[in-house]
């Protein structure tokens, strides 16, 4: 059996996920390697790369499905999949030469990690762009930092086939938001481990999910609402600051809607974060006096 399973959901994506798989196929990996491809309805040339691919090497699996979004199609490759390490990639996204060596080394000395994950390097498909708010690289108890936003780097993540075993895969709930809500399950019982090298290469594209910055605020609000309830009944040390946190959500949301003319929205966000804590009362009336 081979020691890392990797995970790649594929939709309509003909021109990169050859390059993607590719990445993956020539990394060196201690204990070997498959690669678990579902295919989710792609309605174009897709199906023949992965294909021709997977006639060229015997460790590449292609599984098709309907069409029913990138969690779904996850949770069935992580279904099928027979490593004890789990690997997620995009069909967009590029593997650096030595990402999986790295990481499982990483996890070979930290035996209590429940995944590894590490820094990127993004690059634009028309040649231009820059980020300006790097996520910081987190290693140990991680769960605050990801009560206040999402730091890790999905593509980058090496997780232990026990963790999804214990905590479940990626909840379709919450697009584009999913992997979030997993990072916060995982985090609220076991440590993780960070690496600062850049391991994966992010191709930034106008056909990229969360383009839509409402989406994604809405889901944040959800999500992170869910979360201080599920610490709350565990009776977890952090769960008076994931309300905290899901308040100051609820407030950046109400923002965003009011500065797009919704108004009642708006208003409805404010006073969740009213409910939530004492001090997105307080934010809340703020962004109501001074909503730029």
């Amino acid at each position: 059996m081979p020691r890392v399973s990797v995970i790649v959901p594929v939709y309509n994506r003909p021109a990169f996920v050859g390059a993607a798989l590719r990445s993956a196929l020539e990394q060196d990996c201690p204990g070997g390697l498959e690669v678990v491809a579902v295919d989710d309805g792609s309605t174009d040339d897709t199906p023949a790369v992965l294909a021709a691919i997977a006639a060229d090497d015997d460790r590449v699996r292609i599984i098709r499905q309907e069409n029913r979004g990138p969690a779904h199609a996850r949770n069935r490759a992580l279904r099928e999949a027979r490593g004890d390490l789990l690997a997620l990639l995009d069909s967009d996204y590029l593997w650096l030469p030595g990402k999986l060596a790295a990481q499982v080394a990483l996890l070979d000395a930290h035996p209590d990690a429940a995944f590894a994950h590490s820094d990127v390097d993004e690059f634009w498909e028309d040649g231009e762009g820059a980020w300006t708010r790097r996520p910081e690289i987190v290693s140990g108890h991680v769960l605050r930092a990801l009560l206040r936003r999402n730091v890790i780097h999905t593509m980058t993540v090496v997780l232990r086939r026990t963790v999804i075993e214990q905590h479940g895969g990626f909840d379709p709930d919450y697009p584009p938001c999913e992997d979030w809500d997993l990072w916060l399950r995982i985090a609220a019982r076991h440590p993780v481990v960070g690496d600062a090298q850049r391991r994966v290469r992010v191709r930034i594209h106008e056909g990229g999910i969360s383009s839509d910055p409402l989406v994604v605020y809405r889901q944040a609000t959800r999500l992170l609402a869910a979360a201080a309830t599920r610490l709350d009944r565990q009776g977890h040390a952090d769960a008076g600051h994931a309300r905290r946190q899901a308040a100051r959500w609820h407030v950046k949301y109400g923002r965003r809607l009011a500065r797009a003319g919704q108004d009642d929205e708006a208003r409805v966000a404010y006073t969740a974060a009213a409910r939530l804590h004492p001090l997105g009362r307080l934010a809340a009336l703020w962004a109501r006096l001074s909503p730029q």
